[in-house]
């Protein structure tokens, strides 16, 4: 399944609600599972059960386990077959995808682990003058990540504006894991049964000055923390729909251009190793964002190209769908 987080308009304000996508549609999920038991049920105990089944905060549904994907599979299967648009209450199931905001799959992420797994990445990023430390060997017990700010989230097809304070605007084509029910010290079976879907994740980085904090031997900071500089999405694809997470292909592309394409099965370490990694001695919640970093030339600084206020970018990865923004 394909999930998302979208917004509604209601008379009390805009609401957000789970998404699943179906063809060129949404359905709301917490909707369709309503619908799903209204035959045996009252419509208000429908709606009830309906909610607390298949939550309609992404972060309660994928925390509720994988029977809630179940319940969310079987109203998706329900809408599907019929074709039921409200629930008897009133309640829409189907929004037009070419009509609907999307937002961040995960809003609010409790946290984001962004990882280094393709050392040509550094080497390129040394290369241009980045103070980095070496790369950590494909036989080291020692993995190298940073953590990213989980405030500073944005969705889809937004503008990207550039804090004052930088002027060299850049962006990174990654994918990324997303936890489920979560847990820690993992093995690397159990990371990656704790993995619940993936997404895509453009890390934006301010390049000149992430140059010169990280000449300090710490960071990167400023250089990439900054309001909207998280752009995840649109997707939240299921583990299971994605299949081998080492197996898909990756393109970064800027105003239709396809600037460098690469592919997963080239990160040093996978994404259960590195979950695993992660959850040594710290418990992982549900939605922790686990990225992949830049792949080689995914990225504006490897590729030797400046981009500038009005570059459209997109990053691609097979099965997770087109994470596209504007810089601002």
């Amino acid at each position: 399944m394909k999930f998302c987080t979208f917004t509604l308009a209601t008379p009390l304000g805009a609401i957000r609600r789970v998404g699943i996508a179906h063809n060129d549609m949404i359905v709301d999920a917490a909707a369709a599972r309503t619908a799903c038991l209204e035959h045996s049920m009252t419509p208000q105990a429908a709606m009830r059960v309906g909610e607390a089944q298949v939550p309609s905060e992404m972060l309660s549904l994928i925390g509720s386990g994988p029977l809630a994907l179940e319940w969310a599979r079987e109203a998706l299967d329900h809408i599907a077959t019929t074709g039921q648009e409200t629930t008897s209450l009133g309640t829409a199931i189907l929004h037009k995808a070419s009509g609907a905001q999307l937002l961040a799959p995960i809003p609010r992420p409790p946290g984001i682990a962004c990882f280094i797994t393709w050392s040509a990445h550094i080497e390129a990023s040394r290369d241009n003058g980045f103070a980095m430390l070496n790369f950590p060997d494909s036989n080291s017990d020692m993995r190298a990540y940073y953590k990213a700010n989980p405030d500073a989230v944005e969705g889809p097809g937004t503008t990207i504006p550039p804090p004052a304070y930088a002027s060299e605007t850049d962006v990174e084509c990654e994918m990324a894991a997303v936890i489920g029910v979560g847990g820690r010290d993992f093995t690397i079976e159990q990371a990656r049964s704790a993995i619940v879907g993936y997404t895509i994740f453009n890390d934006v980085s301010y390049r000149d000055i992430q140059s010169r904090e990280m000449a300090f031997g710490l960071g990167p900071a400023k250089g990439k923390d900054a309001d909207h500089s998280n752009v995840l999405g649109p997707w939240l694809v299921t583990a299971d729909e994605v299949g081998d997470p080492q197996a898909l292909k990756m393109a970064f592309i800027v105003n239709g251009a396809t600037i460098n394409q690469y592919d997963t099965s080239r990160m040093t370490w996978g994404f259960a190793d590195l979950v695993a990694y992660l959850s040594r001695a710290q418990t992982l919640a549900p939605g922790h964002i686990v990225t992949s970093g830049a792949f080689p030339g995914g990225c504006g600084l490897d590729a030797g190209i400046a981009l500038k206020s009005g570059d459209v970018v997109e990053m691609r990865i097979e099965k997770l769908g087109s994470l596209v923004s504007t810089i601002g």
